[in-house]
């Protein structure tokens, strides 16, 4: 199953994300709990009520449905949706698997750790397959440990 979805066209804010939890099985309390967010926020903008993110639901959201923030920025602002946004990048040093990626390294601008200076991953280092989401410690394709 590919977790790097991009919205549809005909998608609102709230439909892509809901599609988004519900592929991935997860209730509304699972993803507003890991997204660090207010359950009845999740639900508001899920029913449409709430069009608008903050930088912190939208980087909450990213990681929790393990999805790019350029996305739900263009689906927040009515903009195009970006045709190259950033993929989930860690530090195969700095990150702990089964733990969410630090904020900073999501950017599309980060290249680098910042606190051990160890390029980003956003690839698996054996097979090359692009890291799709950070819930393993190992490529689904290949089973090589991402974490150094």
């Amino acid at each position: 199953m590919d977790t790097f979805k991009a919205p549809l066209a005909i998608e609102s804010l709230g439909d892509y994300i809901k599609r988004l939890r519900v592929d991935l099985k997860m209730s509304q309390n699972d993803v507003a709990r890991v997204a660090g967010i207010h359950i009845h926020s999740l639900g508001k903008i899920e029913r449409g009520i709430t069009t608008r993110l903050n930088s912190h639901t939208r980087q909450g959201l990213s990681m929790a449905l393990s999805i790019p923030q350029e996305y739900l920025e263009a689906l927040s602002n009515g903009s195009p949706i970006p045709s190259t946004v950033s993929l989930i990048k860690f530090c195969p040093k700095c990150w702990s698997p089964g733990t969410l990626t630090d904020p900073i390294w999501i950017d599309i601008r980060s290249k680098y750790c910042f606190m051990c200076g160890t390029q980003l991953c956003s690839h698996c280092a054996k097979c090359g397959k692009s890291v799709t989401s950070i819930k393993h410690s190992f490529c689904p394709y290949c089973g090589f440990a991402y974490k150094v």
